[in-house]
């Protein structure tokens, strides 16, 4: 009898957990949850899986905006934009929040303000003393 040998599909997991966006919010908080991707998943994508799943609540005049974030400033989300605007990370994945083989994203929410202004200010910031 031969055996046949299937390709072994790696899976990452990620956990994932938000901001409030109102006080009845807070009855889940920290409104986190689990997921598991194929490994070589584009973070990209992931984000803007989560993005599309609804696990992100939509707000009245489709205006929300999110930051993404894992050590660093990763990506900025807006309910109004199709896809997740990412900043560029010189280190990939490597300078991101994995604990334990578990990769830790949060999704910092600000209201409705101009993903654009979000996104500028997340772009110049710095987080350690040259």
């Amino acid at each position: 009898m031969a055996f046949v040998h299937l390709p072994v599909r790696l899976h990452m997991k990620v956990y994932v957990s938000r901001g409030s966006v109102a006080a009845g919010d807070d009855i889940d908080a920290p409104n986190s949850e689990s997921i598991s991707v194929p490994d070589g998943t584009p973070l990209e994508e992931i984000i803007g899986s989560i993005a599309k799943s609804g696990y992100l609540p939509s707000i009245t005049g489709g205006q929300a905006s999110w930051s993404v974030t894992s050590n660093i400033p990763v990506a900025v989300v807006a309910q109004q934009w199709s896809e997740p605007r990412m900043f560029f990370l010189l280190g990939g994945m490597k300078d991101l929040d994995n604990r334990d083989g578990l990769f830790r994203i949060y999704f910092n929410y600000h209201a409705q303000v101009d993903p654009e202004v979000v996104y500028k200010v997340l772009w110049g910031l710095r987080l350690n003393a040259i």
